[in-house]
């Protein structure tokens, strides 16, 4: 095993927020100090572990903010109305920002930065791809304030039912729409930050939007008559936020962020921008399908669009704390393995993958069985009432096995984007995107919400065994034997959890709302199934706790400072 790869950290304590912006901290190999050298999935976790507190912070923010918005709007017409009007930005930053963006200009970056070119050729490239950007999205938000009657019309039809459920839908999305330029520019500085194996700065970025969220319902929205203008203003100004905060970080790198117009058309961008064109329809893929289960939750009734997406939450709650961080890392880590030609490349993925379903398998199963009392739990109370918190557990149910779908669909999708092909999971998308559409269509009539949930699980775990046959056709992947007695193992710890939370579940039959009491039941059952699955897991010889504590034992081993 090679004893190096560039740019991991040397004290291995947890980044800050005044690590990141000093630049410092990332510059050894994980296992020094230790007397050994660190394995692929050790360093992956130990960078994922940087992110930990960071990232806790932004997943509680999250909740916070939704919670906000449901005790204060409840399952209605205006959250409706706000959930439509932000999803159509959002799923364009996803599509030009956050995803195709970040597949095609992270490995550019990297193996540019890898090759030891001159650093004004990276520095060039950041800002013809800044110019590129802004070109793009100005046109896009000029049109989407345009058709915003367009857009919202076709992805929630059913809201022409309710008198002046549209047209407000419609006056909210035109003011929020140029949210967009503002949160991706803050994804091209975290594409940056990435490159240069910074992660915990862009990972705390979000807080900034989350709480202004929170403060402007909890303290403006809360009171007023018209609620809208604060809506719309909380949006834009945290995204402002988002961008800003990481935008001197970027300069600490030496880094401009004044668009270089003539560099537009130099060959470097122009890469850049023909490996984003296939990547917008896969890397948007999940922003597509939330569009389109948007469109069948807004014909279930009033609430309707709600229900799903505080299902949907709740699956992004553990996904977006865990597994984003470790694919997250996966991508830059991947591309240099391949760049370096380490032979580390299929050992680092399969391993990845590993760690992965160890998490969402568990998760998955926790939340087919206590989804509701867990949504009660997050969202009961105040405008959000019972028969809310109901509609919406049976969603989440439906929704659950979906997360093992797409999270290992987005480590596959992110080994492609290592070997810079973004064509091969385009064709794979706009299949998944059909078989949604078509699963929604058929589902929702006859099962309501939840079956929007079902088709979305089906459709992503077939992707997700699309993208692994094809990559382990042209590729391969370290150790396949080793990965299916992993998941063999993983399942039988969550058969032993099921036991448990079935055994258990009972007794959170009347957590229905936000409670220290429920809380502390939803604790304790957590804990007996969450134990009861680690401990088979280990009794069959899994590894995925050892290299945890592997990476967190080089952090405590190697002397604890850094920290703030």
């Amino acid at each position: 095993m090679a004893a190096r790869a560039r740019g991991h950290p040397a004290d291995g304590t947890l980044g800050t927020v005044q690590d990141v912006e000093s630049g410092g901290g990332l510059k050894q190999d994980a296992g020094e100090g230790s007397g050994t050298a660190a394995s692929p999935a050790e360093r992956m976790v130990h960078h994922a572990s940087r992110m930990a507190v960071v990232t806790l912070g932004s997943r509680l923010t999250g909740y916070l903010r939704d919670k906000a918005l449901s005790y204060v709007l409840g399952a209605g017409v205006m959250y409706d109305a706000f959930i439509t009007a932000t999803r159509i930005p959002s799923t364009f930053r996803m599509l030009l920002g956050e995803g195709a963006l970040h597949a095609a200009f992270i490995p550019s970056l990297a193996r540019l930065r890898a090759s030891g070119a001159d650093a004004r050729e990276a520095r060039e490239l950041v800002r013809g791809v800044l110019a590129a950007l802004l070109l793009i999205l100005s046109v896009v938000v000029a049109l989407g304030i345009l058709a915003s009657p367009l857009l919202v019309g076709a992805f929630a039809p059913g809201f022409s039912g309710t008198p002046g459920k549209m047209e407000l839908a419609v006056l909210l999305n035109r003011l929020v729409f140029p949210y967009l330029i503002l949160v991706s520019l803050a994804a091209l500085c975290q594409g940056v930050l990435n490159s240069h194996d910074r992660f915990v700065l862009p990972a705390a970025a979000p807080i900034l939007y989350n709480l202004t969220i929170v403060g402007v319902v909890w303290w403006l929205v809360r009171g007023s008559g018209d609620p809208v203008p604060w809506l719309a203003g909380g949006v834009l100004l945290g995204g402002a936020f988002q961008f800003l905060v990481q935008a001197g970080a970027v300069r600490r790198l030496g880094y401009s962020l004044r668009p270089a117009w003539r560099l537009v058309r130099s060959p470097g961008v122009r890469r850049v921008l023909l490996l984003m064109l296939p990547g917008i329809p896969m890397l948007g893929i999940n922003q597509l399908n939330q569009l389109v289960s948007n469109l069948f939750a807004s014909t279930a009734g009033d609430g309707g669009v709600v229900y799903t997406f505080a299902a949907y939450r709740v699956t992004e709650l553990v996904f977006g704390a865990v597994v984003v961080q470790l694919t997250t890392v996966l991508l830059p880590t991947l591309s240099r393995h391949l760049a370096e030609d380490t032979g580390l490349a299929g050992e680092t993925l399969g391993e990845t993958i590993s760690l992965v379903s160890f998490v969402t398998l568990p998760t998955a199963v926790t939340l087919a069985l206590i989804g509701t009392p867990i949504v009660g739990l997050l969202f009961g109370g105040g405008r959000f009432d019972a028969r809310d918190v109901t509609l919406t557990g049976a969603t989440l149910t439906a929704y659950a096995f979906g997360i093992v779908g797409t999270g290992h669909a987005k480590v596959m999708a992110n080994a492609f984007f290592a070997h810079r092909d973004t064509r091969t999971p385009m064709f794979g998308s706009m299949v998944l995107l059909g078989a949604f559409t078509a699963g929604c269509a058929l589902l929702v009539g006859p099962l309501g919400t939840p079956g929007i949930g079902l088709a979305n699980t089906i459709a992503m775990l077939g992707y997700a065994a699309f993208l692994t046959v094809l990559y382990v056709q042209r590729h391969g992947f370290g150790g396949p034997g080793q990965r299916w007695l992993a998941l063999g193992r993983q399942a039988a710890g969550s058969v032993g959890l099921a036991g448990v939370l079935v055994a258990l579940g009972p007794w959170l039959g009347d957590v229905r709302t936000t409670s220290l009491v429920g809380a502390g039941k939803m604790a304790v059952v957590l804990a007996a199934g969450g134990t009861a699955y680690l401990v088979l897991v280990h009794l069959l010889g899994g590894r995925e706790l050892g290299i945890l504590r592997a990476a967190l034992g080089r952090r405590s081993g190697n002397g604890g400072g850094g920290t703030a």
